[in-house]
């Protein structure tokens, strides 16, 4: 039977069809099952499709056929090709692909989607380097799930003095909890909670842990790999200590540091680099680690939304940080705005849960509460952050539960979470 659900419309989508005008190869990399194959379809055949060429290299013959002959396989008088799943066909089919381009003559561009970071997995000695430009796809977004496309980090960088009087859809505390543990892979956001999603969980990470990642990588324990990803959402949003984290998980350290290389490779979590300016003084050095997706860190904790709106809730407030981390990672990949995300911990204890940098120099803060309301007191990192930077400091954000935006000084103001999407 036709899935009957409706296509949801890709906010990168304008952005990538841009992008096959300009590059001859446009790579849309991105977890397994966030949407990168619709995306695909939308650009090949959609209303505004190319036309082309299109494969998917987990069908067994189109697969095997780029396998034993990837010259003739990307051979193509179309002017547009499109292979999804690139990675199972190897490094001989990149390498067939970047001969292409190479080629004056050629004009065919190449679209090429894969479920890993595949241009940086070992196996692969091609990175298509100065010839690729790479679009992220991410499972989907607040806005996306609502049919709108969110502009809330062009407005922060150009307009922060309007934040306060933002228009944002009033949710409750459930509401935004049921946000959380839902994520947004496509096929698990329609899935009822309790057992048909928990179980299409379960087979996600079985099927990334023990299949995509083997197909490039030797893992000499791969029951490890999950063990480990349920360790690691336990620990979401915050910084990564690997020496301390491989006695605790009893993993020799480089075997450790190999095995964090893969889980984001395939997209399963994300490392958010530390921030420092030398005004700032001595800052920490460590990552923090966020799990790229709050539903699968809520599910590999047995969380639900009951257990999270308990008083005293595991994890409640790392998930919502984690949950505001990746709605804007997903919002840079269409925004106007080049920025660079990281976060700020200090050695006398300030920090700031994410900070956003554009390449000017200008700085914007952000933390995350999960609480119901919002007190001067949760600004005193930004307000040390801001009386450091000085005319640097843009503005900055916290995010918490309630519903209403207040403005706590010209350059602070808290928003409700729903302000992401508004």
């Amino acid at each position: 039977m036709a899935d009957a659900r409706p296509v949801v419309r890709r906010n990168v989508l304008a952005f990538t069809r841009e992008f096959l005008g300009a590059f001859r190869v446009v790579v849309l990399n991105g977890p397994r099952q966030s949407g990168k194959s619709t995306l695909l379809r939308q650009l090949h055949s959609g209303p505004e499709g190319t036309g082309g060429s299109l494969f998917n290299l987990d069908d067994e013959a189109q697969r095997q056929a780029a396998i034993a002959d990837p010259g003739a396989f990307v051979l193509s008088g179309e002017p547009f090709v499109y292979i999804d799943e690139v990675q199972r066909g190897g490094d001989a089919l990149v390498r067939a692909v970047k001969t292409r381009v190479d080629d004056p003559s050629g004009t065919t561009t190449f679209v090429l989607a894969g479920s890993t970071n595949f241009l940086t997995v070992p196996t692969l000695s091609e990175s298509l380097a100065g010839r690729a430009v790479l679009v992220e796809v991410w499972p989907f977004s607040q806005g996306e799930r609502a049919g709108t496309h969110e502009g809330f980090l062009d407005r922060l960088v150009d307009e922060p003095h309007t934040l306060s009087g933002l228009a944002c859809p009033q949710l409750d505390r459930r509401d935004y909890l049921r946000r959380v543990v839902e994520g947004g892979y496509p096929e698990a956001v329609a899935l009822p909670e309790g057992r048909l999603r928990s179980t299409w969980f379960r087979s996600y990470v079985q099927t990334v842990t023990q299949r995509d990642i083997r197909e490039f990588a030797r893992v000499r324990q791969p029951a490890e790999l999950p063990r480990l990803l349920t360790f690691l959402a336990g620990g979401t949003a915050r910084e990564l200590v690997k020496a301390r984290l491989a006695g605790t998980v009893e993993i020799e350290r480089n075997t450790l540091a190999g095995y964090l290389s893969l889980l984001d490779t395939v997209f399963l979590t994300r490392a958010l680099p530390a921030w420092s300016r030398n005004p700032l003084g001595k800052v920490t050095r460590h990552a923090k680690l966020h799990v790229c997706d709050t539903g699968l860190a809520a599910h590999l904790h047995g969380l639900d939304v009951d257990a999270l709106a308990q008083p005293v809730a595991p994890l409640r407030g790392q998930l919502v940080e984690t949950f505001v981390h990746n709605e804007i990672v997903k919002q840079r990949t269409w925004s106007s705005h080049e920025v660079s995300l990281s976060h700020w911990r200090d050695r006398q204890g300030a920090e700031v849960d994410l900070i956003v940098e554009t390449p000017r120099g200008e700085v914007f803060g952000i933390e995350c509460k999960a609480s119901l309301s919002v007190t001067a007191e949760d600004f005193r990192w930004l307000a040390r952050l801001e009386a450091k930077l000085g005319d640097a400091f843009g503005h900055g954000v916290v995010f918490y539960m309630g519903t209403t935006p207040l403005s706590f000084g010209p350059k602070l103001t808290a928003l409700p979470l729903s302000a992401l999407w508004a």
